[in-house]
């Protein structure tokens, strides 16, 4: 029985050990970049229509390169992140509202008038 229990005990640590490792950034930072990629993403698809040396160049991929830079976040934690909260959809949808109430700010901050 206390092999069992040890046994158990080992598997749900590493498990846990697991889940934690793929977050690797924090919530805040991940919902900036998220909302600063989907910008990208919507400029690069109007302008692309206009220029279409943007398709041949994938000038997105460069998008997306300047915009980790500027986070300095790595690509490749920036995705295990996101696979991380897609498969925690609750956490999910906190994320993908925290960017969309992010958008709605600065569209307000765009708005106000300034003296």
């Amino acid at each position: 029985m206390k092999k069992l229990f040890v046994v158990l005990f080992i598997f749900v640590f590493s498990c846990q050990y697991k889940a934690n490792q793929e977050n690797k950034i924090p919530f805040d930072k991940m919902k900036v970049v998220l909302y600063q990629l989907v910008q990208a993403d919507e400029y690069y698809s109007r302008t692309s229509i206009l220029d279409s040396s943007l398709l041949k160049d994938k000038k997105n991929i460069q998008f997306y390169k300047q915009i980790f830079e500027l986070n300095k976040v790595d690509k490749d934690d920036f995705y295990a992140t996101l696979s991380y909260y897609q498969k925690r959809p609750t956490e999910f949808k906190e994320l993908m509202d925290s960017a969309y109430e992010l958008s709605k700010r600065e569209k307000l901050q765009l708005k106000i008038p300034q003296n």
